[in-house]
């Protein structure tokens, strides 16, 4: 904290003191404003401890405060009868989104032209002894499994081979029998995988089949197997696909350096500390100037930088403010080489279609009315026969009932999409109040305590998605039973082609799984 107040004060020589003196001010009071209406600390506090599992501190006050204007800021612009849906705010609100469809356009453009995976190829790939496609059926046992538990596990596997031996289609018995959901979902289909990728017996049992061979039951640490090795004319289109990724992989890792050479990339040697100061105090920062980054004609600026981090979700917030040097320096490079990919689609008049983009006015308008629905905000407040004042009124009265629904357990608190709520803050009035913000937190912190005697809770904001990193499956996969889960596997920062930076502390795939 000491450190940041001394950032704080090293800006101040810059930007001038009235605005330290407002946001520094003794009005301990008042937590927020948006627009004209208000968030006192006691409020505040009461939304911070309306889970009794969650006990208030900083972090959380200011997560829960910014959720508060966001919201704010939405409800007093539908009072006003901006209905946010023009194509000016459409594109701002919807950028990452865009930003995306238009860079994996031309990233997919720039593969087709370099990677060419034929059948021969994948037959070669079949072949050899580097790379297999398997298909199983699993029977779990549990690591605190009796000897009955085992057994009968172990017998349900020996009953599919038999079946499977006399003749039964290994695809339906594993789609019907098999325990590991996301491959009996395709038939018992494991992805293709090199050598030494799976726990040890599964490997080994695996690589001694033959083209279309069943092996025995296999025990592995998941439980009992059984596998099969199909014919190459079943996994052919397998193997395409998975040689036309490693092509892929390695002509995008190709690629992105090369954008960095060609445009001189180089990271400033204080980024990590620009880094996290930013993000420390993003209001403060948010128009700052300051390169992170130098490239040719332009660079990474403080201001870019926070426009990318709103685009994450916001426990990487406070990885950014725990990660070592190293893990920030390559967050920097990495968000360099999209901004230059983004360029490089500008330059090639990368665009979306009339059919994309009706695609993305229509998630837009739907995010906006979940929004609507979510806050009650109706006729009521967008009644033209009623002055905007009052409107406004009915407004700020239903985001008091939307916290109070919160409160009494009946929503999950969760922020408004980044891109939408900066465009709301930019076109609006709002500010925090640090002092307010510390109030808010101590009285939390005292109601907390009063309600929960003796015990510890766990701090953070109600509703707050859980903080990323931990070992296991990418984001939206369920690893295949077959497959070790990583172990004591570093965070990292992983490059990733398009628009999609990733984010210190993430979790990258183990390559030995």
């Amino acid at each position: 904290m000491r450190r940041f107040l001394m950032v704080a004060a090293l800006v101040a020589l810059t930007t001038g003191c009235g605005d330290v003196r407002e946001r520094f001010s003794s009005n301990a009071g008042l937590a927020a404003k948006a627009g004209s209406t208000e968030l006192t600390s006691e409020r505040l506090a009461q939304i911070l401890t309306s889970g009794k599992a969650v006990k208030p501190n900083a972090e959380a006050a200011e997560f829960v405060t910014g959720v508060w204007i966001d919201y704010s800021l939405f409800a007093q612009a539908v009072a006003r009868g901006d209905s946010l849906t023009d194509s000016t705010t459409m594109s701002a609100a919807m950028w990452p989104d865009i930003a995306e469809l238009r860079t994996t356009r031309w990233h997919d453009t720039l593969l087709a032209q370099r990677v060419k995976v034929g059948p021969r190829t994948a037959d070669s790939l079949y072949g050899g002894n580097d790379v297999r496609v398997f298909q199983h059926v699993l029977f779990r046992v549990a690591p605190t499994a009796s000897a009955a538990e085992r057994g009968q596990a172990r017998r349900q596997a020996e009953a599919v081979l038999a079946q499977a031996r006399g003749g039964a289609d290994f695809g339906q018995l594993a789609a019907a029998r098999s325990q590991d959901p996301s491959s009996a979902a395709d038939s018992g289909f494991l992805p293709a995988a090199p050598k030494g990728q799976w726990v040890a017996p599964f490997d080994s049992a695996g690589w001694l089949l033959q083209p279309g061979q069943l092996s025995g039951v296999v025990e592995t640490p998941f439980g009992f197997h059984v596998l099969r090795r199909p014919p190459v004319d079943a996994v052919r289109q397998r193997l395409v696909g998975f040689l036309h990724q490693s092509q892929a992989q390695r002509l995008d890792s190709l690629y992105m350096d090369s954008l960095a050479i060609r445009n001189d990339l180089e990271v400033e040697d204080d980024a990590a500390a620009t880094m996290r100061a930013a993000v420390a105090d993003m209001e403060r920062h948010k128009n700052s100037s300051k390169k992170i980054v130098d490239f040719s004609d332009g660079g990474l600026t403080v201001k870019e930088f926070l426009r990318w981090v709103r685009a994450l979700p916001p426990q990487y917030r406070q990885q950014v403010k725990t990660a070592p040097d190293d893990q920030l320096t390559q967050f920097a490079r990495v968000l360099s080489q999209n901004v230059l990919l983004v360029r490089q689609a500008d330059s090639a008049k990368v665009a979306l279609s009339p059919t994309e983009w009706q695609g993305m006015r229509q998630m837009f308008r739907g995010q906006l009315d979940s929004l609507k629905m979510e806050m009650g905000l109706g006729g009521d407040v967008t009644d033209s026969t009623v002055s905007e004042a009052q409107r406004l009124k009915v407004a700020q009265m239903k985001v008091d009932q939307f916290f109070d629904r919160l409160l009494q357990g009946q929503l999950r608190l969760r922020p408004m999409p980044s891109a939408l709520a900066q465009v709301l803050r930019e076109r609006s009035e709002y500010r925090l109040y640090p002092a307010g913000l510390a109030r808010a937190v101590q009285l939390g912190q005292t109601r907390y305590d009063s309600l929960n005697p003796g015990q510890q809770g766990q701090p953070g904001a109600p509703g707050q998605p859980g903080a990323p990193g931990q070992p296991g499956a990418p984001q939206g996969q369920q690893a295949p039973q077959g497959q070790q889960a990583p172990q004591g596997q570093p965070p990292v920062i992983q490059p990733a082609p398009g628009p999609n930076p990733g984010a210190p502390g993430q979790a990258a795939p183990n390559p030995s799984r």
